[in-house]
């Protein structure tokens, strides 16, 4: 599996997590899909891109940006992406749109995975890869370093607390087919059939 590579890393602390996610995800899209009908330019230094993380900012300070309201967001950037908020099965879900190339921000309780010191109950992500013992992504709160390394049997016990709370943007023509991997394996099924 090839990783996703962010193009720019924002820093960020608190809730401002998910606005910083947001804004690496799209500037993600406006590098691989350059052609669609954007109002920022193509440069990510440009002001420009600082002026559309701070109204992101200023609208979740505003609304409270519950997760499944990041699509009006979009809208009020004028960014030609969709966003929804899926409730995934598995981490085998997280390791497909990784696959397809679309970063998918997964939001996981904080404070359970550092055993209870005292952080947000909640933190997102951009998942970038996955080997076979740890998910891999960039966390906004780590800057200068950013590249989070999380055990995936820690990860996924954090992440089934949120109920496994993914965000996943795309450009608004761009379909992504759900892959259910099966959680029991076929003998087990079978021997329910019989």
């Amino acid at each position: 599996m090839q990783m996703i590579n962010l193009p720019k890393k924002i820093d960020a602390t608190g809730y401002d997590c998910l606005v910083a996610c947001i804004m690496m995800v799209c500037m993600y899209w406006r590098v691989e899909r350059p052609t669609l009908g954007w109002n920022v330019p193509t440069n990510l230094g440009d002001p420009e891109w600082d002026k559309s993380y701070k109204k992101g900012l200023s609208y979740v300070r505003s609304s409270g940006l519950p997760f499944n309201n990041v699509r009006r967001l979009l809208q009020a950037l004028k960014f030609p992406l969709n966003a929804r908020l899926e409730f995934l099965t598995d981490v085998h879900q997280l390791e497909h749109l990784v696959s397809l190339n679309t970063p998918p921000i997964v939001i996981y309780d904080h404070a359970f995975y550092l055993k209870g010191v005292k952080r947000t109950p909640w933190h997102a992500i951009v998942m970038t890869d996955k080997t076979t013992e740890l998910i891999v992504g960039i966390d906004p709160s780590l800057s200068p370093k950013y590249v989070t390394k999380i055990p995936e049997t820690d990860f996924i016990e954090a992440w089934k607390i949120t109920q496994n709370a993914t965000i996943i943007m795309s450009p608004r023509t761009y379909r992504i087919r759900r892959v259910i991997t099966p959680s029991e394996t076929l003998e087990k099924w079978m021997e329910k059939s019989q």
